[in-house]
């Protein structure tokens, strides 16, 4: 039976979550990468693809508070806030591009002060200042709260953000799909449904989105497929997803300190299952700043055929106890895949093939 269903999943054939379970389950992890790898091969080849980005965070004071995030703060009395200006992102965004980024990634925490206008400006003053640059920005969560914020609907400012110069978006704020899990570790965050919204939304304007999965937790390996069902689901109406990004829990320094976070072989096994599961995305991306190096290389094998850039002043992941650098150079992203077998091939944010030459004039 698991052979006839590696197989099937091997030769692109669609699982059902209950063949995905057991997969995941009972599968030999071995058997289990090989199939993962065989339909990465016939979609990407030896090719893996990252772009040179930096993120921008402009501020990490936040009312949503959720339990498994390390990043955020309450007040701007807490000593480790911060909260940046216009001014003060646009001159830093500069600096990054003299680095000769391709893209910026701007997410951060949900405040009153930073509401729609204050990212309409943002988006404007960045594209004035560096056109070349696109702008990867506000998960479905932030896009939801500025929209109340505002008191518009998401649908009016996703089409005003994107008139400010708003590129794509990513695909955090998804967590798990569970509401059982969500009541434990994101209790204030609004529910899937929404994020789910916000992202049919965005499709519909033409906007392309990422989508992700925190795992390794409190989920189950059935609340884990029932939450790419979803996200196989909506593919299957918008076609609108570029990517999926499986991220592993980093307990350090959150409410859930006490957990191990998950293992070598739950990662790989997540990240295998998210590429033989869903079938109708072009691309698995590993954060190689939450799955480590030696892992992210190892993972080239199990399904990954992007990674997430080389993350200029990460900050998120690194508010953890995370031993990952900031970011890293070129030369060390191209040696991280070669490692892993591949062949790096730097893309834009659309996944356009990218020229050094070219950014460089």
């Amino acid at each position: 039976m698991l052979d006839t269903l590696l197989s099937r999943a091997a030769d692109g054939e669609r699982l059902t979550a209950e063949e995905a379970v057991l997969l995941y389950k009972e599968a030999p992890l071995e058997d289990l990468g090989r199939a993962a790898d065989t339909v990465t091969r016939r979609r990407h080849g030896d090719h893996v693809t990252y772009n040179v980005n930096a993120h921008l965070n402009p501020t990490n004071i936040c009312v949503v508070g959720c339990g498994f995030c390390a990043f955020a703060v309450w007040t701007e009395k807490d000593e480790r806030a911060y909260a940046y200006s216009v001014d003060d992102l646009v001159t830093r965004a500069s600096q990054y591009a003299d680095l000769g980024i391709t893209e910026l990634h701007i997410v951060g925490g949900m405040t009153k002060e930073y509401d729609l206008e204050y990212y309409e400006e943002l988006f404007s003053e960045l594209k004035a200042a560096l056109p070349q640059v696109s702008l990867t920005a506000l998960t479905a969560v932030e896009i939801d709260f500025i929209a109340r914020l505002s008191k518009v609907s998401t649908e009016e400012a996703l089409r005003r953000t994107m008139a400010a110069g708003h590129d794509t978006m990513p695909g955090g704020g998804a967590e798990v799909f569970s509401k059982r899990v969500r009541k434990i570790i994101a209790d204030r965050k609004v529910p899937a449904e929404t994020w789910l919204k916000v992202h049919r939304e965005a499709h519909a304007l033409g906007l392309r989105t990422n989508s992700t999965l925190l795992f390794g937790h409190f989920e189950t390996p059935e609340e884990q497929i029932e939450h790419m069902q979803a996200l196989r689901d909506l593919q299957d109406e918008t076609n609108g997803f570029q990517a999926f990004i499986p991220l592993p829990f980093l307990p350090g320094n959150t409410e859930f300190a006490y957990l191990p976070g998950p293992s070598r072989e739950e990662k790989l096994r997540t990240i295998a299952l998210g590429r033989l599961f869903l079938d109708n995305f072009p691309h698995i991306k590993g954060h190689w700043v939450m799955l480590g190096e030696e892992i992210t290389s190892e993972a080239l094998s199990f399904g990954l055929d992007d990674l997430s850039g080389t993350l200029t002043e990460e900050r998120i992941a690194h508010a953890t106890t995370v031993q990952t650098p900031l970011g890293l150079s070129q030369e060390r992203m191209q040696n991280l895949i070669r490692n892993g077998g591949k062949v790096p091939a730097e893309r834009g944010t659309l996944y356009q093939p990218v020229s050094r030459d070219e950014v460089a004039a």
